[in-house]
């Protein structure tokens, strides 16, 4: 993870994606430990250490009483919104331990990037390690979405929240639903989603990507077929993007951005077949590795655009 605390500057959404150490580091097949530490009782104050954590734990109706990275928080997951009271936490590096023991959490869930401190965090409460993205031999078991949901389930059992989950879970399949049936008369183009690096690079998102499944539900195809990383995604100059000049460009992240981009006519990318067509479609943040909470925010942001009057083309 990125051990600064400013904004980022221009276009920088690399600096969000989780380190190498957090697949390999013992999480390749863990969801949850310890699994049955609150069976009986739930937990009334847990604090998350990254973010993906957090907006999961809100998904299930528990609001942390504390996140590292507040506000960036609030820039790049953006929704569900941390409550005012949550407390912050410094880096998602180097959290303020002090503060956190001060807080006295009953449970503490983080995504294994800080082993290094988890005997210090078990001297404060129970640690929960979650992680809601499949990597490794994790990802052949089954599409993001639902081992997102798998985990999800997994910390409502820890939580004591599974009445919370299972009506989560009800409520967005029935919105997925719904969102698919307000696409029928989508002109059924493939789309390239993308997130801009810089003027001449962008992350594109490949088909083990955590929107995918959001993609097949649509049924709209992806016009990336060259594969990703573990993390679903692959840097790529934007002159790659040019398999299929008939899609659509799909970007996710600060759309005053892309559109100044545009706007400067920045050789690169105003060459693009969709931007020369004007068929370019803005939506805002979301976590690319947040599980189910963050492929559905996902799911909403792109039917809402791509209902949208003037969508076509």
């Amino acid at each position: 993870m990125t051990k600064s605390n400013s904004t980022a500057e221009g276009f920088s959404p690399l600096r969000l994606r989780p380190t190498r150490r957090s697949v390999l580091g013992g999480l390749a097949g863990l969801c949850l430990s310890p699994g049955t530490a609150f069976a009986e009782a739930s937990p009334a104050r847990v604090a998350a250490l990254d973010w993906a954590s957090a907006l999961n734990l809100l998904a299930l109706g528990i609001e942390p009483v504390a996140v590292p990275e507040k506000q960036r928080y609030g820039q790049f997951v953006v929704a569900p919104a941390l409550p005012e009271s949550t407390e912050e936490l410094g880096l998602r590096s180097e959290p303020n331990l002090e503060l956190l023991a001060r807080l006295k959490p009953d449970l503490i869930v983080t995504n294994g990037e800080l082993s290094a401190l988890h005997e210090r965090l078990d001297r404060i409460a129970p640690v929960t390690l979650f992680q809601p993205h499949p990597f490794g031999a994790d990802a052949t078991r089954g599409d993001p979405l639902s081992i997102g949901f798998e985990r999800l389930e997994a910390l409502a059992d820890t939580t004591g929240r599974q009445d919370a989950f299972e009506a989560y879970k009800q409520s967005s399949l029935a919105m997925l639903d719904e969102a698919a049936q307000r696409l029928g008369g989508y002109d059924g183009r493939p789309v390239y989603l993308v997130t801009l690096v810089d003027p001449r690079r962008c992350l594109v998102f490949a088909q083990n990507s955590l929107y995918q499944p959001i993609l097949d539900r649509f049924g709209i195809a992806n016009a990336w077929k060259d594969g990703g990383t573990a993390f679903g995604h692959r840097t790529v100059t934007l002159d790659a993007l040019t398999a299929d000049p008939e899609a659509r460009l799909v970007t996710i992240g600060d759309e005053r951005l892309v559109r100044g981009a545009i706007a400067m006519k920045l050789p690169v990318l105003s060459s693009l077949a969709p931007v020369r067509a004007g068929r370019v479609t803005f939506l805002s943040q979301s976590l690319f590795y947040g599980g189910a909470p963050a492929a559905l925010r996902f799911g909403q942001l792109l039917a809402d655009a791509l209902t949208a009057p003037g969508t076509t083309g």
